[in-house]
């Protein structure tokens, strides 16, 4: 995708040999990548959507 920016993480090797079984097992992914990305942004978009709930109260 050009113009985005990559950085690089570690992930215990438990982590990605369950995502791995995952993604062979479902399909819906085509890489690790991928699948943390997503993970990542549905749980700061969880996290972003508790604490607008917090300050509305």
């Amino acid at each position: 995708m050009p113009g985005q920016n990559y950085r690089s993480i570690s992930i215990n090797d438990e982590l990605i040999d369950r995502v791995r079984k995952l993604i062979e097992k479902i399909g819906t992914y085509h890489s690790v990548a991928e699948f943390v990305s997503e993970a990542v942004r549905l749980r700061i978009e969880a996290l972003e959507k508790n604490l607008k709930q917090q300050k509305e109260k």
